[in-house]
């Protein structure tokens, strides 16, 4: 993908009526969920004057891109938000809408209830592979179900991403609403379910492609050593190539939650799982 004179290459185009002219500055990209189960209904949304938002791009979860409005215009989809101690996100940011309904809860029958706490079928949570459990303050005190993001989705946001610094240099960070809505403390997209770390990475692949290896952690449990397990939770198998020393350093691969996926070791010996995120801390 390439965007040339603000709009991108391989996207469908729809544009959206609630724009600015112009912009102050690219300095950041601001990532969203939908909050809604199709590209569709955020579409249609954004389409029309009444829906006061709109966003520069929304990715379906099999990774269909539609552009609604020029990055080289200002979109509506950060408003109230402060980003490096200064507001107008919106003209200094572009915005990606990504398809995803948001948090859920399960009743006390089993049934999964949307954030309105309304069922949902099963059939609308079809095209997310699995859900995580995680608390969010904001959420409230219960435990919520966030939906995974389609891997076709994923490879689609990141290839927007690097579109999208390779025409702005100037953009220095990839953030969510939920880091940037910091004084309302509202919006909570895109949620623990949503890879952020490996986004991020793709400003270090720009600034030196030898890091492009992941971030270093270290293992971060004095008293007992660290299970590492085939899953992000405590209900897959500790793995017997574990556990993990206090000290030892690992490579992090995916963030789910709670819970941080591993490359331990180098070459033939390496091998990959999913350890607590509490016992990790960054290196250095």
């Amino acid at each position: 993908m390439r965007i040339t004179s603000g709009w991108a290459s391989g996207a469908d185009r729809k544009q959206s009526p609630n724009i600015d002219k112009g912009h102050r500055s690219r300095e950041c990209i601001v990532l969203h969920y939908t909050a809604g189960y199709t590209a569709a209904s955020a579409i249609a949304t954004f389409a029309s004057p009444a829906g006061k938002s709109s966003a520069h791009f929304v990715v379906e979860t099999d990774g269909r891109v539609t552009q609604m409005v020029n990055c080289n215009d200002t979109a509506w989809h950060a408003g109230g938000s402060v980003f490096r101690g200064g507001g107008q996100v919106n003209r200094r940011s572009i915005g990606i809408e990504i398809v995803n309904p948001g948090y859920h809860f399960r009743s006390t029958t089993g049934q999964i209830l949307n954030w309105e706490r309304k069922p949902i079928p099963a059939s609308r949570l079809a095209p997310f592979p699995g859900m995580i459990e995680a608390r969010d303050p904001w959420v409230g005190s219960a435990t919520a179900l966030w939906p995974l993001y389609p891997e076709a989705q994923l490879a689609a946001v990141e290839a927007i991403i690097r579109a999208c610094i390779a025409a702005y240099p100037s953009i220095a960070e990839v953030v969510g609403h939920r880091d940037v809505d910091t004084v309302r403390r509202l919006k909570v997209d895109p949620g623990p379910a949503f890879p952020m770390p490996r986004m991020r990475r793709i400003l270090g692949d720009r600034q030196d492609p030898a890091d492009a290896g992941g971030v270093v952690l270290v293992v971060d449990s004095p008293t007992t050593p660290l299970n590492i397990r085939g899953g992000p939770g405590t209900s897959f198998d500790k793995l017997d190539r574990g556990p993990l020393r206090h000290g030892l350093e690992v490579v992090e691969l995916e963030v789910r939650g709670d819970w941080i996926k591993v490359r331990v070791g180098d070459g033939n010996s390496a091998f990959e799982g999913w350890c607590f995120g509490e016992y990790l801390r960054p290196k250095g």
